[in-house]
């Protein structure tokens, strides 16, 4: 039966119609775990998942199996030989080195990529050789009471091949029916003598409870494999909310800038870093110029959008990968920049309040000019060993942008220096 398409979207987060926030491969598996008809088939791309799964694991399996099988061989042919007494005609003993060749063989590909790459087609075409030895033995054997003990190693060798090597079904078929048929048709159309009656109870009888077990066998092995993905799925749904709602824990949801937790962290780690590499550490505080009655007069709706522009100034200015932006509450933001000095703070604070001012956001309250303006604070340190805290920067920065605002606003000021005139 050909594998349906299945295209599965990515891990989703909840939503009104999918509350568990399950993906749609999620999704798609349930809905395979709850099927109750008989195909041992999923849809493509599952499929291919799960035969690479089922390979991998029964190439392990079969890897350890291979001492239990030989030790199973040599139980056979000491029976054998212990049961026989003086001279015995017959070729069982070709037989048996044939069988001893096969396994052999098994062993020198266990480890090749042509198992790894080709395990269910590697290991039916050494299966089916064994079912032909295993049919054409009795055939062979002139003493009755020996052929019976034959017949009886048929169906190891079909317990073996349907449940030792883990193949999946139609593969077990393909070597089970495959490799014993042809024999017994071929012994037949050619006049050789068939006793039937241990053919049937012990070859066919064996095969055919073997498929039912090999049947049910992947089936379970197919609900496992799907339990698994479930879970591994929950798992990454998990991750994934983890990671999202670690996110908003250092997200402003207003502005999308870091909040003030996550400047608090990356505060702490680059003064640390300052401290040992001897660098200079900035920090731009701003606040906007007469927030409260431009929200006050237009309303919260246009607050928040002059909060979001603000924003994406600020957010154009965090230029490298260390540089963070930040809203560190109401209408102050703070820009931290590791390994700039005072020059280069003092530009790019004159940068962003260029930029405000630019935008031309009117401001009908502002005591300082007919648009949205910024006072800012700039404090640059170059921490040292016995500098323990990161709030010497933050504290300097403030005042320094208190003193903007105390000297007219719509300015940036140095900390501990004279202010410098921003329109």
């Amino acid at each position: 039966m050909d594998a349906d398409p299945m295209p599965f979207a990515e891990h989703s987060l909840a939503t009104p119609d999918n509350p568990a926030g399950h993906s749609e491969r999620a999704r798609h598996i349930q809905q395979l775990l709850r099927r109750r008809d008989l195909r041992l088939r999923f849809p493509a791309e599952l499929e291919s998942e799960f035969r690479a799964h089922h390979d991998d694991a029964a190439l392990r399996i079969f890897r350890a199996s291979l001492t239990w099988l030989a030790l199973l061989y040599l139980a056979m042919a000491i029976s054998a030989l212990t049961i026989l007494s003086g001279s015995h005609d017959g070729a069982w003993p070709i037989i048996f080195a044939g069988f001893a060749l096969i396994m052999l063989v098994a062993w020198a590909l266990a480890s090749t990529r042509l198992m790894r790459g080709r395990y269910q087609r590697t290991v039916t075409t050494l299966a089916a050789l064994m079912m032909v030895l295993a049919t054409i033995n009795p055939m062979l054997e002139p003493d009755p009471a020996f052929r019976t003990l034959l017949h009886i190693g048929t169906v190891f060798v079909v317990v073996v091949v349907y449940l030792g090597l883990s193949l999946r079904l139609p593969y077990a078929l393909l070597a089970g029916w495959g490799g014993g048929l042809p024999p017994l048709l071929l012994a037949t159309l050619f006049g050789v003598s068939q006793d039937w009656t241990l053919v049937i109870p012990t070859y066919a009888g064996a095969s055919l409870l073997c498929m039912v077990l090999c049947f049910r066998d992947e089936r379970q092995r197919r609900r496992m494999f799907l339990q698994g993905e479930l879970l591994r799925e929950d798992q990454r749904r998990i991750e994934t909310l983890a990671r999202e709602l670690s996110r908003q824990a250092l997200v402003d949801g207003l502005t999308g800038l870091a909040n003030r937790r996550q400047f608090d962290q990356a505060l702490k780690r680059e003064w640390f870093r300052a401290q040992r590499e001897q660098q200079p550490l900035a920090l731009v505080f701003a606040d906007i110029d007469y927030f409260k009655p431009y929200n006050d007069l237009l309303g919260h709706q246009e607050g928040d959008d002059c909060l979001r522009v603000m924003a994406g100034i600020f957010r154009s200015q965090a230029r490298r990968a260390t540089d963070l932006a930040a809203r560190y509450g109401g209408e102050e933001f703070v820009l931290l920049l590791p390994g700039v000095d005072m020059a280069g703070a003092q530009q790019r604070a004159e940068q962003l309040a260029e930029a405000v001012r630019l935008c031309q956001l009117p401001h009908p309250r502002s005591g300082c000019g007919p648009v949205v303006t910024l006072s800012i604070g700039v404090a640059v340190m170059t921490p040292q060993a016995d500098d323990t805290s990161a709030e010497e920067l933050v504290r300097r920065a403030d005042a320094a942008m208190y003193r903007a605002k105390a000297e007219g606003r719509n300015r940036v000021v140095q900390a501990d220096q004279d202010p410098i005139a921003g329109a």
